[in-house]
């Protein structure tokens, strides 16, 4: 967004707060006490009626009896519209910006994850959900499955994915995450966007028009990451999986967002130095928070938190609960392996509500990104290591 607009917006916004405060509650002090009054709840609720008619109607009409006497006045009247109209403009102004904006290569994205041999049911069910949502996202969306399993590649291939096999592994076949990046990264050039998803996570719309936002905004010959906090689920059926409707439903009727520890997908551009990353495994505990953490304060990149626009839907089983890493006999390989490279990580550095961006909503309904002001003590890059 420009600084012009910028400002005419904050103006716009500005000016209606004040003849809501000014205008209105300063004239309800000046009324007899037990006389009704117009409140700022009744204009915002004629405005918005106003503003579902496009015009149509005068202002002075959807507002309460109450209100009228105020509206009345030529100068208010006019000051109340001429900053619903110039909010409106603004938004308006906006959205036919994004639709002039230049058109992004497809793929924006290059999406991959894991699967290792299984038997159960409940995994099988979860693998077909996850190929079934993200299939929907072509063309803007390339799946890539690295696997070793024959049956578990016929079935990402069935979903229109790509299959790699996993080649560099530690901890109990875990492999290795900056490994599978770079095998990525090297044959699939046009992408924008390079990342890794836990194999149980499902997005909605808002994920793509995400990521086209931080595109349109970040420079792309500058490294950064995004990452964001999951919405758990259990028992996540077809049906209630079907459209992204649907799972915006059940996150909102029987979802638990997770914790701020907890990060199930990393999405970086080609920029991200990923010879710098250490050997951690995905699937095994504490390579999350290191690698945000270690992104953040060691390699001084940005990292965007997008957990206020992105829905992802974690799908939770009765077998593997939502700590399911725990009971994993190499549960601790990434911990170990800091200790033997003799780093100290402090993992609360790591954690969603540390990063310096985020993105959300604005008032005209466009996604955008924007400097993070509410810091976590711990996230605090200069907090001593404790031994």
């Amino acid at each position: 967004m420009s600084v012009n607009n910028t400002t005419f917006r904050f103006l716009a916004i500005l000016s209606v707060l004040t003849v809501l405060n000014v205008t209105f509650l300063g004239f309800n002090h000046t009324r007899k006490e037990n006389v009704p009054t117009c409140s700022v709840d009744d204009v915002l609720g004629g405005i918005t009626d106003y503003i579902r008619g496009t015009g149509a109607r005068d202002i002075e009409s959807v507002m309460p009896e109450v209100c009228k006497a105020v509206i009345r006045k030529t100068d208010v009247k006019q000051n109340l519209i001429a900053s619903v109209n110039g909010l409106i403009s603004v938004c308006l102004q906006r959205n036919t910006s994004k639709t002039l904006h230049r058109t992004l290569p497809n793929p924006i994205v290059t999406l991959f994850t894991t699967w290792s041999e299984t038997n159960s049911t409940e995994k099988k069910t979860v693998h077909n959900l996850t190929m079934r949502n993200w299939a929907q996202f072509k063309p803007m969306v390339e799946v890539v499955v690295f696997t070793n399993s024959t049956e578990d590649a016929k079935l990402a291939k069935a979903y229109g994915a790509s299959v790699l096999p996993v080649l560099q592994h530690r901890g109990g076949g875990s492999p290795v995450l900056k490994w599978m990046f770079q095998e990525i990264m090297k044959d699939r050039i046009t992408s924008t966007l390079f990342g890794y998803v836990n194999s149980d996570i499902l997005f909605t719309d808002k994920f793509v028009q995400t990521l086209q936002a931080i595109i349109r905004n970040k420079k792309l010959t500058r490294p950064f990451m995004i990452i964001g906090r999951r919405t758990n689920v259990l028992d996540v059926t077809l049906e209630e999986s079907e459209t992204f409707s649907d799972l915006e439903k059940i996150a909102k009727t029987r979802g638990e967002l997770f914790g701020a520890n907890a990060e199930d997908f990393f999405i970086t551009n080609s920029a991200f130095p990923w010879a710098k990353i250490i050997d951690v495994v995905v699937g095994r505990l504490a390579f999350d928070n290191w690698i945000v953490g270690h992104a953040i304060c060691e390699l001084k990149i940005d990292v965007v938190d997008v957990s206020d626009t992105v829905l992802a839907v974690h799908q939770s089983t009765k077998a593997g609960g939502n700590y399911e890493g725990f009971q994993n006999k190499y549960a601790h390989y990434n911990a170990a392996l800091f200790k033997a490279l003799a780093l100290n990580p402090v993992y609360e550095r790591g954690f969603t509500i540390c990063t310096q961006e985020r993105t959300f909503v604005s008032f005209c309904g466009e996604i955008m990104v924007t400097k993070r002001r509410d810091f976590w003590g711990p996230c605090d890059c200069h907090m001593i290591v404790k031994q």
